[in-house]
């Protein structure tokens, strides 16, 4: 069977199952990081019928996963979608989120 390599942008990676089979997919912690996307071979029909199953999911959708059929592709698209934001990203101290100063978040608020 045919295999497709799939970007994950979720930091722990994602487990997805499908009629009882599962699989794991590498996150942005892995060892092999492309624009933030880990990579991970997969077999195409599942990842297929994953697909088509969760069509209205969240991870397709923000583009937090994506499959290629060469993994020279697959390097091309996660670099092209680096700038894609999982939500899991670290605060910067420099630029706090709306509602927190940098103050607070030093620990020098009142």
């Amino acid at each position: 069977m045919p295999n497709v390599t799939v970007g994950c942008k979720i930091v722990n990676g994602v487990i997805l199952a499908h009629q009882g089979k599962r699989v794991t997919l590498a996150g942005a912690k892995s060892s092999r990081i492309i624009g933030g996307y880990g990579m991970t071979e997969v077999d195409k029909d599942f990842f297929e019928a994953w697909c088509k199953a969760n069509a209205d999911s969240a991870l397709l959708s923000a583009n937090l996963i994506f499959a290629q059929d060469r993994a020279s592709l697959a390097d091309g698209k996660a670099k092209e979608q680096a700038d894609v934001k999982s939500g899991f990203e670290p605060i910067n101290p420099e630029k706090p989120v709306p509602g927190v100063s940098a103050e607070a978040y030093e620990g020098k608020a009142a």
